[in-house]
């Protein structure tokens, strides 16, 4: 059985979530769960690639927030909605999302301001306010971003752990490149075997007919 690669993208997206939970523990603090998020999210195999999709994702949360709590106001100080009528106006927010998105030209910043949005949006505890409550969302998303940036920048993969990696992935390629070779000779074999025995059948076939034409003759 060939074991699938662990990439490093896989170890650097467990650790940034293993850190996320971990600095939550210790300060005590809820709500990790938009950390790890949006450390999951953030991480890419390269640093060019998260140091800009981090900023973009850092926009992202600050627009989702922004738009969270323009929602929240209209609905609460605005016009008193029901919270039956929340399940028509959400889906509204997420529209203005992408456009204002698309505006600034940080098309990869929706998915993240999406997740900020429906956060605060469809949270029922708010404590502290609407308001208070949006930026500590804005803070712990913003978290779990910078997090997955600077383990994706100083967590190196070991030198020895490297080439253990290679040259695991070289034995697998070896071992099925001999696999390959040896059913390639196996069925040449077989067609080896059969060709003598198609030869013998045809042989027999002719000497009967002509044994026949004799007997007629």
């Amino acid at each position: 059985m060939i074991l699938p690669k662990i990439g490093m993208r896989n170890i650097k997206t467990t650790l940034s979530v293993f850190l996320c939970l971990l600095l939550f523990d210790l300060i005590s603090r809820e709500n990790s769960i938009y950390a790890c998020v949006a450390a999951v999210i953030c991480m890419q195999n390269t640093i060019v690639d998260s140091l800009e999709k981090g900023v973009s994702r850092v926009l992202g949360t600050i627009v989702g927030g922004l738009v969270g709590i323009f929602v929240l106001f209209v609905v609460s100080e605005v016009f008193v909605v029901s919270e039956e009528m929340m399940i028509f106006i959400i889906p509204l927010g997420i529209i203005l999302l992408i456009e204002i998105c698309v505006m600034i030209d940080q098309k990869q910043a929706v998915v993240i301001s999406c997740v900020v949005y429906l956060s605060i949006l469809i949270s029922k505890n708010r404590d502290g306010g609407y308001v208070l409550y949006t930026v500590n969302r804005v803070l712990d998303t913003s978290v779990g971003i910078i997090i997955a940036l600077l383990v994706n920048k100083y967590v190196v993969m070991p030198e020895r752990l490297r080439n253990f990696i290679n040259s695991s992935k070289n034995n697998q390629d070896e071992i099925i490149i001999d696999v390959i070779e040896d059913e390639s000779h196996i069925k040449t074999e077989d067609m080896d075997l059969n060709e003598p025995l198609k030869q013998t059948d045809e042989t027999d076939l002719n000497e009967k007919l002509n044994n026949q034409k004799n007997e007629k003759n």
